[in-house]
């Protein structure tokens, strides 16, 4: 497992070329130095990965750099990219989200998706924790991806036959609206 994430790191660092590597944000293209790229992806890689934490965390950047996504990560160690900002109110964990998302794990495999189908409405307070903390980022009408951990999924105990122990789980979501707040 050290040597998959070691070599996926040497074929990213040899991917960059000598003076850029690209990556997409929003449809744009923003070129960052060699130099930034190995830096950062250096400081966040955890070696000898043990916990679950870290060993998500290595996943998570490992599907990051082999997919050229260009992510922001809040202290929990969600993973995100809005992109389309909305202009609507951001939900707070007294809401009830209007949504639509599809589910997938790292490998790309759908678990659970909206695509086709009526929206999700649902009290943000009765969400797992994962989606407790990424709905606050968004205003209504954006739209983003997210990778979160395990532990802030189903973690260690999975959910039935759809989501294995440990999972980490990728979303793609567009906030659709808030239907009321309660007092």
């Amino acid at each position: 497992m050290k040597m998959y994430f070691f070599f996926i790191f040497l074929f990213f660092w040899a991917s960059c070329g000598e003076d850029t590597a690209k990556t997409s944000n929003n449809n744009f293209i923003k070129t960052l130095p060699e130099e930034q790229v190995i830096n950062k992806m250096m400081n966040e890689f955890i070696a000898n990965a043990e916990t679950q934490d870290e060993i998500d965390h290595n996943l998570i950047l490992n599907h990051i750099i082999d997919n050229q996504l260009d992510m922001q990560s809040t202290s929990d160690g969600i993973y995100y990219q809005i992109t389309k900002e909305g202009n609507g109110m951001r939900p707070t964990i007294k809401d009830v989200i209007i949504t639509n998302y599809h589910g997938t794990f790292l490998d790309g495999k759908i678990f659970d998706t909206t695509r086709g189908k009526k929206t999700f409405t649902h009290p943000l307070s009765r969400m797992n924790d994962g989606w407790k903390k990424i709905l606050p980022l968004m205003k209504k009408g954006s739209t983003g991806i997210f990778i979160i951990p395990s532990r802030l999924c189903y973690g260690k105990e999975g959910f039935g036959n759809l989501i294995p122990p440990n999972t980490i789980l990728k979303f793609e979501i567009e906030l659709l609206g808030v239907k009321e707040r309660r007092k």
